[in-house]
């Protein structure tokens, strides 16, 4: 007997099926290509799904304004990558599609920013793109920028969309900023949201195209800054465990909001409901165990 996949749901949410879907629930009803829906399926996701625990939270998100609200962080050796692997992540929400937009910014290299749905990465000389169609507006996307053993890839929603094998390599201790210009007098904000910016030192995080991350971001080994945005009263903590921790400031009056891209909680099935909508936290295959 070989197993075969019978349905393929990605990360993008596009859902491949070979002919029909033979998931079933505990009921006798199947979900095939017609009107008839199982009410929970026993499926799991396939990346570090046993690793998110019953009923995480998912804190929220910081709300940018586009023209005077940003994050800083003080100057620190922390920043100073050298020629080490290093990630810079976080989830992004943009409503600008015009102006260029910065996600993050150091007064030299390692900024990416965004003009409507193109992605730009920064590595102190001429910038590379993505092209338009990467970022989506009006939506959460994750962008992650990772050096490997002095390769830079910008990875979007998970897939490496930006190769750089000549990047920036800071040498000194520096700043930074987050939905703005870490240099004053500078007008690109972000006009929207962001939520779980984590900054690690020392690892590159993913070697590879990856599935986004469906809980909230942990300080995991060398991790630098981690502003999880856990709540109004947590809304700029440094939570990534370096003594004393990160110096954050917030600028022309942030806010915090629940508006989230995570899951308020994550139990490890996907729900099919009865109106046809299918739920998942990230992705799945589907098996059949007959050729």
């Amino acid at each position: 007997m070989v197993a075969r996949i019978g349905a393929r749901l990605q990360n993008d949410g596009t859902l491949f099926t070979n002919g029909e879907f033979d998931e079933t629930s505990q009921s006798t009803h199947s979900i095939t290509e017609s009107t008839i829906f199982a009410d929970i399926l026993d499926e799991v996701t396939i990346p570090g799904s046993g690793s998110v625990p019953a009923g995480t939270p998912s804190g929220g998100s910081i709300s940018l304004n586009g023209t005077s609200q940003y994050l800083s962080v003080a100057g620190t050796g922390d920043f100073q990558f050298g020629t080490g692997d290093f990630t810079i992540e976080g989830w992004f929400y943009n409503k600008e599609a015009t102006n260029h937009t910065r996600l993050w910014s150091f007064p030299d290299g390692d900024n990416v920013e965004v003009q409507g749905t193109t992605i730009y990465y920064w590595n102190g000389g001429t910038p590379a793109s993505t092209g338009s169609g990467v970022a989506p507006l009006f939506q959460w996307f994750h962008v992650a920028l990772v050096k490997q053993s002095g390769v830079v890839t910008v990875y979007v929603n998970g897939v490496s969309r930006i190769t750089d094998t000549q990047p920036f390599n800071s040498t000194v201790s520096r700043p930074l900023a987050i939905g703005g210009e870490v240099i004053s007098g500078t007008t690109d904000f972000l006009n929207g949201y962001f939520s779980n910016f984590r900054v690690v030192k020392g690892t590159a995080v993913y070697t590879g195209n990856f599935s986004t991350p469906i809980a909230p971001f942990t300080a995991i080994t060398n991790t630098k800054l981690l502003l999880g945005v856990k709540d109004q009263a947590h809304m700029i903590t440094d939570s990534s465990g370096v003594n004393p921790a990160q110096s954050v400031t917030n600028h022309g009056g942030a806010m915090f909001d629940a508006f989230t891209p995570l899951s308020t909680i994550y139990n490890g099935t996907m729900k099919q409901l009865k109106t046809g909508t299918l739920q998942v936290a990230n992705e799945f295959d589907e098996y059949s165990g007959i050729v």
